[in-house]
């Protein structure tokens, strides 16, 4: 019987290099996606070239209703985003279109992912764990231990990142936690191995919800507990019916509300001035008077998003291209879509945005891949080739992005793209395998660790 363990493949006398770098790579990336850009830009590189270096898969690959997708999104981006380079007003707009184009195609990265985690539960087990290792480790070696006092938890914290992508990546991570939790309780054979495991769970949790709460990213909040209604729900349907697993469910949902409760009541006072920071733009919402000046973030994103819709309906099938909304915003001429001396970055919602760039026809062929990964992913589930608690995860977690997405826009930029790699080729891997099981370069095969 071939080894399970994970050197085996580093160890074999017949070694497989494509392998060896392909899950290099893969462990590389995932241990440094929220810890470290440069090594996890490695790592995609490693994992990306021995994915293309193996060329006996693609007969396959080429049959995959979503793959041929992924080819007409390359196709369309290149053409789309060459026609509006040469004609772009500007060279800095120019330089956008190509470098914005060239983003929104490292998406498709998780593909060789997926490749490399070949549906195996687990190496997505490890390649997740690392995940989260990293992006705690890179909160803790972000706070200033020199200076720390009670004073932090009443200011906002993003480590190195914008609040509100921390907000929703620590969010993703509270999600994982409650949804993988039996992996940590659950896994020492013995009552004394356990308590370890059971005391790194809430570690990891208090240091996640606590970032949660200390992003004071309102859009992340909302996402959260949507996510976590939809996690509690799935719960509640695919657990046994019977009294353990329902008092399991109870009793995780206690303990989650404690730990937030606890968290919430040390950062009261911040939480209640964020949520009170937009109370006049309610007021112009309610009074019929959004044209009026903006008062808070709240206000400016309903101009943006206005003015968003507007310059939509001048292109609609094609966009302005890729990257151009910053242009169109700093060349509107329109105050009332600045932020004091600095005009928005980008219209705060990933909808919308991908309609001014890329027009209705880019924005139906993003949303077909999504609709065809998400079905692809829940045929897995249900046929029972993916475990119960990673399908909920992955369901919860698509819930917090769709809902967040309403409220910002970081697709194409690293951190986004990194986790898009790491959560959608986890997923997809499950689906990639089916379709390729047996195959003699199968890296989900007996001899791949």
């Amino acid at each position: 019987m071939a080894s399970t363990d994970i050197s085996g493949v580093f160890t074999s006398r017949n070694r497989d290099w494509a392998q060896v770098i392909g899950l290099a790579g893969a462990y590389l990336f995932s241990f440094f996606a929220f810890l470290g850009t440069a090594p996890a830009t490695i790592g995609t590189v490693l994992f990306t070239l021995a994915f293309v270096s193996r060329l006996s898969h693609w007969r396959s690959l080429e049959a995959d209703r979503l793959m041929q997708l992924c080819l007409a999104y390359t196709g369309y981006l290149l053409v789309h985003s060459l026609i509006f380079w040469l004609t772009a007003p500007s060279p800095t707009l120019a330089q956008e279109i190509a470098r914005s184009g060239r983003d929104w195609i490292a998406l498709l990265q998780f593909i060789p992912f997926a490749y490399w985690v070949a549906g195996r539960e687990d190496r997505a087990q490890r390649l997740l764990f690392l995940a989260l290792v990293g992006f705690a480790l890179d909160i803790l070696r972000n706070i200033d231990w020199a200076t720390f006092n009670a004073a932090f938890f009443s200011t906002r914290f993003g480590a190195n990142l914008p609040a509100n992508a921390f907000g929703m990546f620590t969010g993703l991570g509270t999600l994982g936690l409650v949804a993988m939790r039996d992996r940590f309780w659950q896994c020492p054979p013995t009552r004394e191995r356990q308590w370890p495991w059971v005391g790194l769970w809430v570690l990891f949790a208090v240091v996640m919800a606590e970032g949660l709460v200390l992003s004071l990213s309102r859009g992340s909040w909302l996402a959260f507990a949507a996510a976590l209604v939809v996690l509690l729900v799935a719960e509640w349907r695919g657990r046994d019916k019977n009294q353990r697993s329902r008092v399991d469910i109870v009793g995780t949902a206690a303990l989650v509300a404690l730990i937030l409760a606890l968290l919430v009541g040390l950062n009261a006072g911040s939480i209640k001035g964020r949520v009170a920071a937009d109370s006049g733009t309610i007021d112009q919402i309610t009074q019929g008077r959004i044209t009026a000046p903006p008062s808070g973030s709240g206000g400016l994103r309903l101009h943006v998003w206005r003015f968003g819709l507007a310059k939509w309906a001048e292109r609609p099938w094609f966009g302005w291209g890729a990257g151009s909304s910053y242009y169109l915003i700093e060349h509107s001429g329109r105050p009332d879509i600045r932020d004091g001396a600095f005009w928005l970055d980008h219209l705060h919602n990933t909808y919308l945005e991908i309609l001014v760039q890329l027009g209705a026809i880019g924005f139906g062929l993003i949303s077909l891949m999504l609709l065809v990964l998400v079905r692809g992913v829940a045929q897995e589930c249900r046929a029972g080739r993916m475990s119960g608690d990673l399908c909920r995860l992955f369901a919860a977690s698509l819930a917090f992005v769709l809902v967040w997405n309403l409220f910002e826009y970081r697709v194409v930029k690293h951190d986004w793209t990194f986790f898009w790699i790491l959560f959608a080729g986890t997923a997809y891997s499950f689906r990639l395998r089916t379709s390729r099981e047996g195959e003699a370069t199968d890296p989900a095969s007996g001899r791949a660790p």
